[in-house]
């Protein structure tokens, strides 16, 4: 169960990116506003997902990793909120013109950008424990979950490349949890002959 829930996230983000415009404008914006505000409760799920598999990591690493995965959650939402919620509703509000949004984009991107690095840096930390700890069963997780958060690092959910990462990241995370509750199976067998 746990293995499909941290995958979910990963895979109606690659869902919603199938339908992401790739430009703002009057024949847009609605979407885009819509479906920004479905993600504004989305995205925080995975970011709980990397809070989930933590659970397998060491407290030292754990701490620093949730913070970081924290920091995700709170500066990846305000991108969305400002460029996708505000953007959508501004283009909306100025009759299709999406210039006078120019700053919230800015700003919106400045912070998705610390937003997406921080989910990086967590699913690096995710992914150098399980490997230390579960060795090469862990290596199809750790391999799909850095090559997706280092994809959505500059594509958010866009299609193509926003979509693979995503896809990417939903298997990353479902693997690792297979790789650490089947480790957790084989110590917990052990330990009761």
């Amino acid at each position: 169960m746990r293995t499909l829930l941290v995958a979910l996230p990963g895979l109606v983000l690659a869902a919603i990116g199938f339908t992401h415009p790739h430009h703002l404008d009057a024949s847009t914006a609605q979407w885009w506003q819509n479906m920004h505000i479905i993600l504004a409760a989305v995205f925080p799920l995975l970011g709980a997902a990397q809070w989930v598999l933590l659970d397998d990591t060491p407290k030292l690493v754990r701490y620093p990793a949730r913070l970081a995965t924290f920091s995700f959650v709170v500066f990846y939402g305000a991108l969305d909120a400002l460029a996708g919620i505000g953007g959508g509703a501004m283009t909306l509000a100025n009759g299709g013109r999406s210039d006078a949004d120019a700053p919230i984009f800015k700003i919106g991107n400045q912070l998705g950008y610390v937003g997406s690095w921080s989910f990086f840096a967590a699913s690096i930390a995710i992914s150098v424990c399980v490997l230390l700890k579960h060795k090469l069963k862990a290596i199809p997780g750790a391999a799909f979950l850095l090559l997706g958060s280092f994809l959505f690092l500059d594509s958010h959910i866009y299609w193509p490349k926003g979509v693979i990462a995503c896809t990417c990241i939903a298997i990353g995370m479902a693997a690792t949890s297979y790789a650490s509750a089947s480790g957790r199976s084989a110590i917990e067998g052990s330990t009761r002959t």
